[in-house]
């Protein structure tokens, strides 16, 4: 049941229905033959690519973070600005998600960024969903006026401004609890800021507040 490259096999796709489909959502059932020969009816949620961005205050470094109810746990929740990607058509991908997130980061807290670095690809389930998630950082963001929310889909965020190294130092701890792919990108913008040649020069105090942390 390995293929070629000795990777596990895909399963054959026997049948296809679409269960739900709106502007946020696409769930559908396949009906598969396993690699093992089981047949087995499965539910896959279709979904854009997602974005998230680590944005730090240029003349700060303050960490950005927007305080938003999220429905599904029935309460308010700490993280980083983000959504879905609308449209990929003639655009990499990657680059798709770049603007993405700098126009996540204006909507959702008011602030912009001249630059964002991709620090991130990962997959959110890739056991119920086929999409990919793009994680950004970025050092040069400014106010740029007043949150612009997605009318008609009851979204509110508000602003946070926090101390980087204090939001690794609680999620190590558990005293902060945040969404998986939030947390992933926190600590690969860590990452980043200590491996990167080109990290901005504003930027090196951080540097060193992290390796301490890391090394502490």
């Amino acid at each position: 049941m390995l293929d070629q490259n000795n990777r596990p096999m895909a399963w054959d796709v026997l049948s296809s229905e679409t269960r739900v489909k709106d502007r946020f959502i696409h769930v559908r059932t396949d009906k598969c033959r396993a690699a093992n020969g089981d047949i087995v009816d499965y539910h896959v949620l279709q979904c854009h690519n997602w974005v998230n961005i680590v944005p730090f205050e240029v003349d700060t470094l303050a960490l950005l973070l927007v305080d938003e109810y999220r429905h599904g746990i029935g309460g308010p929740v700490l993280g980083l600005a983000g959504g879905a990607i609308d449209k990929e058509i003639d655009k990499d991908p990657r680059e798709a998600a770049r603007i993405a997130s700098m126009r996540e980061l204006r909507e959702e807290t008011g602030y912009s960024a001249a630059t964002a670095t991709l620090t991130l690809e990962s997959m959110p389930n890739p056991a119920l969903q086929d999409n990919h998630v793009f994680s950004f950082t970025s050092f040069d963001v400014v106010s740029d006026g007043k949150p612009s929310f997605d009318v008609g889909n009851g979204e509110f965020c508000v602003t946070v401004k926090r101390d980087f190294v204090d939001v690794l130092t609680q999620l190590s701890s558990g005293e902060l609890i945040m969404q998986a792919m939030h947390v992933a990108a926190l600590w690969s913008a860590a990452r980043y800021i200590l491996k990167s040649e080109d990290l901005p020069t504003s930027a090196l105090p951080l540097r060193a507040k992290v390796r301490d942390f890391l090394l502490g």
